[in-house]
């Protein structure tokens, strides 16, 4: 009867375990341990697994049952993977098997983590994704700016020309008024810079929509564009928001909500920013988690098609958004 096998990864080569005995490889270069760990498996670790193809054996990452799978072998994943968590618990014994010492472990360790961050920092450098994330972050932060700039200008309203108020509590009507008419220089120069900053904030949101209809246009027509890179600047990338489940889509942004309601043993958040789409705040308190849960499950397939597909089904997604939650309201009746 065969032994089970098992291969247990580390920074510095790969162990495969038969029964008790163990077998090692060492990486030969910090290059070959880097295009392991992203998923494509060298050739000098084809050559090493090569004995075992058509054999059973169990990993602990899905993606490298994945490679393993292609070349040969019959992978199965099981985490944690017992051998695994026993030679994490067990340092020495891993470097006897290896046959290194601590520093020389560390060391390359310190160097495969430095090239696969490097690698990343690339990956992410060349993706749109990192324009849309970028953009929203300078979005949000002309919108403080506007904030700020406005609580300073109706102060000086509401202590020196309150009559302004009385014509009218538009902010940029009262803004642009004070434009025009002879206030203290100050005053009008930070009423300038606001109607400045809001029509900056007007060109970044239409490069933002720009960048939606090419990276992620079915997000795009689910929930609207700004929310869309909202949801994606949040996670990240399109490709992280696509990976996540409908559940944890709808409470994202809700995080210390959802922490405090499990330490304190409460009721968990039903929304995260996905809160900011009309369908869910405009709708009855009563239906609102099930508007949320339906929602965030249409965006999670939009993502997933941005992602992995390419097919333009946004306006799909959103009328059936919009007869579900039809009939959740007529529910109500």
């Amino acid at each position: 009867m065969e032994e089970s096998l098992s291969i247990v990864e580390t920074p510095a080569g790969l162990i495969v375990f038969e029964g008790d005995e163990a077998e090692p490889y060492l990486f030969k270069s910090v290059d070959e341990a880097a295009e392991h760990y992203r998923g494509t498996i060298p050739q000098g670790v084809a050559a090493f697994l090569r004995s075992w193809r058509g054999r059973s054996i169990m990993v602990e990452r899905r993606s490298l049952a994945e490679a393993l799978t292609r070349l040969g072998l019959k992978p199965v994943v099981e985490e944690p993977l017992k051998k695994a968590v026993e030679l994490r618990a067990d340092v020495e014994k891993t470097l006897r098997i290896l046959g290194l010492s601590m520093s020389d472990y560390r060391g390359f360790a310190a160097k495969v983590a430095a090239r696969l961050a490097q690698a990343r920092v690339e990956e992410l450098a060349k993706s749109s994704d990192l324009d849309i994330v970028i953009a929203m972050q300078a979005y949000d932060e002309l919108v403080k700016m506007l904030n700020i700039l406005q609580d300073r200008i109706m102060i000086w309203v509401k202590e020196r020309e309150p009559r302004l108020l009385e014509e009218g509590k538009d902010a940029e009507k009262i803004v642009k008024r004070i434009v025009s008419s002879n206030t203290p220089g100050y005053v009008r120069r930070i009423a300038e810079l606001y109607l400045e900053t809001e029509d900056c904030r007007g060109v970044v949101e239409k490069h933002i929509s720009m960048l939606m209809d090419e990276a992620a246009p079915n997000l795009s027509a689910v929930i609207g564009p700004l929310l869309g890179a909202r949801l994606i600047s949040k996670t990240g990338s399109l490709s992280r928001l696509a990976s996540l489940p409908a559940s944890t889509i709808q409470i994202l942004g809700a995080e210390k909500a959802l922490f405090r309601a499990l330490r304190k043993r409460g009721r968990p958040p039903k929304h995260g920013i996905i809160f900011q789409h009309p369908y869910v705040h405009t709708c009855p308190r009563k239906i609102r988690g099930k508007v949320a849960r339906l929602l965030a499950s249409r965006i999670a397939v939009a993502a997933r098609v941005d992602c992995f597909s390419g097919r333009f089904i946004g306006e799909e997604l959103k009328k059936d958004v919009e007869n579900r939650l039809k009939a959740l309201k007529e529910g109500l009746g």
